[in-house]
């Protein structure tokens, strides 16, 4: 069982491979997920997202422990890192 369900849950059904047949950018995936889920979920995935990033996993550790979660997207192909893309996803997640 994994340590962050609520965060596997979501990467996995929201960041799966053919994620940017459905939407756009990373943005309007995490925009469509908060629209779509209830706010116990979206507090759950709140949650999991601070723990994660209170490990304060370098750059290789993080991208692992995401892909493991189920992420399929990879913000260095987009010219950015996990570590700020961690930090976004809470910044939207509030």
């Amino acid at each position: 069982m994994s340590d962050y369900p609520a965060l596997e849950n979501f990467l996995a059904a929201y960041f799966h491979q053919d994620w940017r047949m459905e939407h756009d950018t990373p943005g309007a995936v995490v925009a469509y997920y908060l629209d779509s889920e209830d706010a116990e979920q979206v507090a759950e995935v709140r949650a999991d997202l601070a723990r994660l990033a209170a490990r304060e996993l370098d750059e290789a550790a993080l991208a692992q422990q995401l892909r493991e979660l189920g992420s399929e997207y990879d913000p260095t192909l987009d010219g950015g890192t996990w570590r700020g893309w961690l930090q976004a996803l809470r910044s939207d997640f509030g």
